[in-house]
């Protein structure tokens, strides 16, 4: 059975009852005890397993368990239901407990040999493809399942070296992404905020990176206890001088938040500081753990209200 990165845990047992040409909940029987609807779809909620259960999953699909879990994320041990009495049970509620269903890419699917529809389970409601040029997201209609990125290349390269900043960076990086979104929320930079249209995100994807990687500058010195008031001083000049006074008023509202952290002295020149990687974990004013799949606005530690109302907004 080809697995597809980051697939939801009900697309997967979807795909799987369709293979062996029976029904999902007769599947779901033999993996575990729980309650379904019988038309829950795989991309409206999310299917939870306890332990007990994801190895009977493991079994059913002939796959080794940690290659299942590392290929679905709601396998993971973070998202696993307790164990109660140890016998195998399921759940599929309504809605996912966190994070949001996408539409996969197609294609990539196809490289893989699997041609019906994938849902993947992210932390925020878009996904884009940079292979095939394609932005994804929680639409439910088939009339315009994805976007043509090929005519936008910008934002192609703005989502590369986004991924590039994650790898780099770890968690810290996934929550000064989230940072530079509500940094380009702040009334005073008058750009449409994440989930007033659809397209929104590929719009402000390009500026939040580049605001991400200003921001790296200044935190990784805070982090590694390297940042002096100079420092600081001189990274708010530069950043209204480039950036025009909005994005710099709202980027001295971040700073404020990033004080200089109280940690052991370091020896005064900065030739004689020892290389360090304290940048790559979380403090203050964010929290030491980053859920895996927390959202945009549940990340980032900016007050603003950087959500449409809307039923279904993004992250």
């Amino acid at each position: 059975m080809p697995l597809v990165d980051g697939e939801s845990t009900g697309s997967f047992v979807t795909r799987l009852a369709a293979r062996h040409g029976q029904s999902v909940s007769h599947l779901l029987a033999t993996v575990g005890e729980g309650r379904s609807a019988a038309d829950v779809d795989p991309g409206e909620s999310e299917l939870y397993l306890n332990a007990a259960a994801r190895r009977r999953l493991a079994l059913l699909a002939r796959r080794p368990l940690a290659q299942l879990t590392r290929a679905l994320a709601s396998l993971r041990d973070e998202h696993l239901l307790p164990d109660g009495s140890g016998a195998p049970a399921y759940k599929w509620p309504w809605r996912p407990h966190s994070g949001f269903l996408v539409r996969g890419c197609s294609l990539c699917a196809a490289r893989r040999g699997v041609l019906d529809p994938v849902w993947l389970i992210r932390p925020d409601p878009w996904h884009i493809c940079v292979r095939h040029a394609r932005f994804h997201d929680f639409s439910r209609g088939d009339r315009l399942p994805f976007i043509d990125l090929s005519p936008g290349p910008h934002v192609l390269r703005a989502e590369l070296r986004r991924l590039r900043f994650v790898r780099r960076l770890g968690p810290v990086g996934r929550l000064l992404v989230a940072d530079a979104f509500a940094v380009l929320a702040h009334p005073a930079v008058r750009l449409p905020r994440l989930g007033s249209s659809r397209t929104v995100p590929l719009r402000l994807l390009p500026s939040a990176v580049a605001v991400a990687y200003r921001m790296a500058r200044i935190e990784r010195l805070r982090l590694d206890g390297r940042l002096i008031h100079d420092d600081d001083r001189r990274w708010r000049e530069e950043a209204r001088s480039d950036l025009g006074w909005q994005l710099g008023l709202a980027l001295d509202a971040w700073s404020e938040r990033h004080q200089p952290l109280q940690l052991p002295p370091l020896p005064l020149t900065r030739a004689a500081r020892p290389p360090s990687r304290h940048y790559r974990q979380p403090r203050l004013p964010h929290q030491p753990a980053v859920p895996e799949m927390a959202p945009v606005d549940k990340l980032t530690c900016l007050s603003w209200e950087i959500l449409a109302r809307s039923p279904r907004p993004y992250g």
